[in-house]
């Protein structure tokens, strides 16, 4: 059954590379640099999805530890001369450790404790930027990037443009992100981690550890949150200004309107995150608006959007189709 379920996901897998492919293929540059940060931002949610959805720990500062991963994938790559590969493997296992650390933290707390204390942490990233500014860049940064398009690469499709290689070298990444998110979904350990979010005693009662098992959540969720973060920097800089604590709420809103508990929402909330702003300006470009109403408006209505989905529809997009799918008899 297990073998089953894991053949399953791979191919699931294995249709989402495929798709995303044919798109970065098509697609104008623009709006394949923008598929590309969907990727990213998809695998970042899903760290929260693993984290609230499925744990019920709450955290406004997984920007936080997106950043782990991109100023360490920077070092490593400016400071080791590792590929871009090694060098985000490496960054997960970073923030893997830092994910432990925090854990062990965040297993004596809950609710807003929980969730303030992440805040701090966000927002102490820039702070610690400047400190040490020899080493991480100060507010300027540290310059990395992909790096150019194997050749093996380019004979077989072409020509390859710079967003464009940006997608490709994302989505390896974003699929096995993918594959081990559909396991751990249906895995002992993913029963474990909504035991403990519906009812904490009743879950310590039938043996499950809790303390140990949000530890462990937090472990998982930033592994993802990291992969995502050296990715997100890998277009570019690492600095303060690309992991603020608006990147942190803008993961949590996404979360939340795809659905929180769904992998599917997670990625509908990535795709809505950052295809929005777009959708908006498109909508609004033939209204005469003043530049304080029109530079807020995309803000604005993710703010109007959060809050009815909260209101009126707490399982976000995921949760309603998912409500409507017909049955089989």
């Amino acid at each position: 059954m297990f073998k089953h379920i894991q053949t399953g996901n791979a191919l699931k897998s294995v249709i989402f590379f495929g798709i995303i492919f044919y798109l970065g293929k098509i697609l104008d540059p623009y709006n394949q640099g923008q598929l590309s940060v969907v990727l990213m931002y998809f695998v970042g949610i899903l760290s929260i999805t693993f984290l609230t959805g499925l744990s019920g720990q709450i955290s406004l500062g997984q920007g936080a530890l997106m950043a782990v991963g991109g100023y360490t994938c920077a070092l490593v790559l400016l400071n080791l001369g590792l590929n871009y590969w090694q060098s985000i493997i490496i960054a997960v296992l970073a923030s893997l450790v830092a994910g432990w650390i925090l854990g062990i933290t965040a297993a004596r707390l809950s609710g807003p404790y929980l969730a303030g204390t992440t805040l701090v942490i966000a927002l102490a990233i820039p702070s610690l930027a400047n400190r040490f500014e020899s080493v991480f860049g100060g507010d300027v940064g540290l310059s990395v990037d992909f790096g150019n398009p194997p050749e093996w690469l380019s004979s077989a499709i072409g020509e390859i443009g710079y967003e464009q290689w940006q997608l490709f070298a994302t989505l390896p990444f974003a699929s096995i992100a993918l594959y081990l998110a559909l396991n751990l979904f249906k895995s002992r350990t993913g029963r474990s981690w909504r035991a403990v979010r519906d009812h904490e005693i009743a879950a310590s009662l039938t043996g499950v550890n809790v303390q140990r098992i949000k530890i462990f959540t937090f472990v998982v969720a930033s592994g993802f949150a990291g992969l995502a973060g050296a990715m997100y920097g890998l277009r570019g800089i690492v600095g303060p200004s690309v992991y603020p604590i608006s990147l942190s709420l803008a993961l949590l809103t996404g979360a939340v309107l795809g659905g929180l508990r769904s992998i599917g929402g997670a990625f509908i909330g990535a795709v809505l995150v950052v295809f929005l702003p777009d959708l908006i300006e498109a909508i609004s470009g033939s209204w005469e608006l003043a530049p304080q109403i029109g530079n807020y408006l995309p803000a604005m209505v993710a703010s109007i959007l959060l809050i009815l989905t909260v209101v009126l529809n707490p399982a976000g997009v995921a949760g309603a189709l998912h409500h409507h799918k017909p049955r089989r008899k």
